[in-house]
C-alpha cells in the first residue's frame, strides 16, 4: 500500500479533477478527429500523433500549433466545423472513464467539495458533465480554458479553481492523466495524483505526480485515505 506523503493534505479541502481522460472517454475521439482534420489541412498525421502533439492542451493552443506547422492562420470556417463535428462524435460516442462517475458520486456523498480545471471549451465541458450524469456534483465549479489566460501547463486553471472554491491550493488534491496537467497542479502548489489509464506511470511521475493510480478504484482509494486519515505532524 503506498503511503501518503508527510505533506498530504488529510482530509483535502477539496478536490479537483481534470475533465478529458480522467472523468470523461474523449480522448480517442478527439485524437482521430484532430488527426484527420490536421491531415486534412497539410499536417499528415495519425491518432496517435495528434495524442503525443496535443495531449493536454487547449483547442486554441492546438490550433496554433497546426498553423505553426502549415504555415498560415487556419480559416475561422474551418475551426468552426471541426468543432461542430467534435460535438456530434461526442454526442454520439461520448462514455465516462470506467469508475469516474461512481467515484465522483461517492465523493459527492461524503460531502467532498469537488471542481473540474479542463483545457476544453467550457460549453464542451458542461455538455460532456451532462452527458454522463455528474455535472450536477461540482455545483457549478468547472473551470475551462475559456477562464484564463494561460492554459494548462501554467498553473492558472488549478489557481482559479482554488481561488474560486475559498481555500489553500496546498489543502487541494489534484486528478490528472497527462503530463502538462500534472506540471500545472504541481505549480499551483497541489498534491497531484496522476491517473494511468492511457498515459504511463513514469510519464506521470516524471511530470511531478505525488502518486499515481491506474483505475479509479485506486485512487477512490487514495482518497478516502486522505479523508479519513489525519495530517500527521510536522507535515
Amino acid at each position: 500500500m503506498l503511503s501518503l506523503p508527510r505533506f498530504w493534505p488529510c482530509p483535502p479541502a477539496h478536490v479537483i479533477f481534470d475533465c478529458d481522460g480522467v472523468l470523461v472517454d474523449s480522448e480517442a475521439i478527439s485524437n482521430e478527429a484532430s488527426a484527420a482534420w490536421a491531415t486534412s489541412l497539410g499536417w499528415p498525421m495519425r491518432a496517435a500523433d495528434a495524442r503525443a502533439h496535443f495531449l493536454g492542451l487547449s483547442d486554441q493552443t492546438m490550433y496554433a500549433c497546426i498553423a505553426g506547422q502549415i504555415g498560415h492562420p487556419i480559416p475561422p470556417a474551418a475551426i468552426a466545423a471541426f468543432e461542430a463535428l467534435l460535438k456530434d462524435r461526442f454526442a454520439q460516442d461520448l462514455k465516462a472513464i470506467p469508475g469516474a462517475v461512481e467515484l465522483v458520486k461517492h465523493l459527492f456523498d461524503r460531502h467532498v467539495p469537488l471542481s473540474v480545471a479542463s483545457s476544453g471549451q467550457r460549453d464542451k465541458v458542461r455538455t460532456n458533465l451532462a452527458k454522463i450524469g455528474i455535472l450536477d456534483c461540482f455545483a457549478g465549479r468547472t473551470h475551462s480554458a475559456n477562464d484564463v489566460a494561460k492554459a494548462k501547463p501554467a498553473p492558472d486553471l488549478y489557481l482559479r479553481a482554488a481561488h474560486h472554491a475559498g481555500v489553500a491550493p496546498a489543502s487541494c488534491i489534484a486528478i490528472e492523466d497527462s503530463p502538462n496537467g500534472v506540471k500545472a497542479a504541481v505549480a499551483a502548489g497541489m498534491a497531484v495524483i496522476g491517473f494511468a489509464y492511457e498515459t504511463s506511470k513514469e510519464a506521470l511521475l516524471g511530470a511531478g505526480a505525488h502518486l499515481v493510480g491506474e483505475t479509479m478504484a485506486e485512487i477512490g482509494a487514495l482518497l478516502d485515505r486522505s479523508l479519513d486519515q489525519r495530517a500527521q505532524p510536522g507535515g
